[in-house]
């Protein structure tokens, strides 16, 4: 027994400094617990902040899309309308290659003479019109 009480102090300073290594090690591991708990969270936070972002770019996506689709259908009705007056201008076109306007009046100047004094008076009743509007705001 006395063997045991000599070795009390040896034992008790043995604990001692196992309790002390014990509380440096737990310490140390709650800190890196704490740390790794900081980035949970932070990531959890630019996580939430990315998805919103993701959540927006989807919506502008859609819409981007929508608008395109609503592009493309007015550029076809332009085209149809493109090619609507094309052929017009081509059937115009024929028509005064066949006819030589010219020829044609001084053949047949009863034929030409009231059209073209039809509507140059047109014009200049316009014009007149035009004009009488403009005196009377003044």
């Amino acid at each position: 027994m006395l063997g045991f009480l000599k070795a009390l102090p040896f034992m008790a300073v043995v604990l001692l400094l196992a309790y002390g290594a014990h509380t440096f090690i737990v310490g140390g591991l709650n800190k890196q617990v704490d740390k790794l708990q900081q980035q949970v969270e932070m990531y959890v936070a630019q996580n939430v902040a990315l998805q919103t972002a993701a959540d927006m770019n989807e919506s502008t996506i859609r819409s981007l899309e929508e608008g395109a689709k609503r592009q493309i259908e007015q550029i076809g009705n332009l085209q149809e309308q493109f090619n609507v007056a094309t052929a017009q201008k081509n059937e115009a076109l024929r028509i005064f290659n066949d006819h030589d306007i010219t020829k044609l009046a001084k053949n047949k100047p009863g034929l030409m003479q009231p059209r073209a004094n039809k509507a140059t008076k047109s014009e200049f009743d316009a014009l007149e019109e035009l004009s009488t509007d403009t005196n009377e705001n003044e």
